[in-house]
């Protein structure tokens, strides 16, 4: 997480970075499969930190699935976190379990702001911050599984302009009443 010029990281991190190299290594050299993304995710510095295999759009889904499963075996072999989505042909691979809420709340310490924090996410990755703040916004699309988002409100992915267009004229304010704005229907998160 960067504040500024500082840079904050989890104390876990640093020793676990070396099987994500070597993951991500085993997972270019195994994927074979036509339409199969190996994603890097780096850090501000430009270090591999994490890294998704999507099969979304492989020619031969099947095929693509099995060698994603072979890799995602060998990662859990060296230890590291995959965060796979229920139906999705993605997960993501992680030297630690992420924690949103963690760096939202670290975050907000460090800049002193104590509430009036929102935050907005896609997935249950997010719940942790949801949690954290004080007003959490799902941006759903047509696959979302809504009773796994743990946030207050919805906007749907195609409605984020606009919604963020709706904060800057009303001076970054939430109204629950912005058009594009609907209640979770599975209940407030806090408790």
């Amino acid at each position: 997480m960067r504040i500024g010029k500082r840079v904050l990281k989890r104390e876990s991190l640093e020793h676990r970075l070396s099987g994500i190299s070597r993951a991500v290594d085993y997972a270019k050299s195994h994927i074979a499969n036509a339409g199969v993304e190996i994603e890097e995710k780096e850090d501000s510095e430009g270090h591999t930190v994490a890294f998704c295999v999507d099969w979304r759009r492989a020619q031969h889904p099947k095929a693509a699935k099995q060698e994603a499963e072979h890799v995602a075996a060998y990662c859990r072999g060296l230890r590291l976190k995959l965060i796979e989505y229920e139906t999705q042909p993605f997960y993501d691979v992680c030297p630690v379990a992420p924690d949103k809420g963690w760096a939202l709340q670290e975050m907000a310490n460090e800049l002193g702001v104590k509430s009036g924090v929102m935050y907005l996410g896609d997935s249950e990755t997010d719940n942790s911050a949801f949690k954290a703040s004080s007003v959490g916004i799902g941006v759903i699309h047509d696959e979302t599984p809504l009773q796994d988002l743990n946030c207050d409100y919805f906007v749907r992915f195609d409605d984020a302009p606009d919604f963020m267009n709706a904060l800057l004229a009303n001076d970054f304010m939430f109204d629950s009443h912005f058009p594009m704005i609907s209640v979770n229907p599975h209940g407030m998160r806090r408790y």
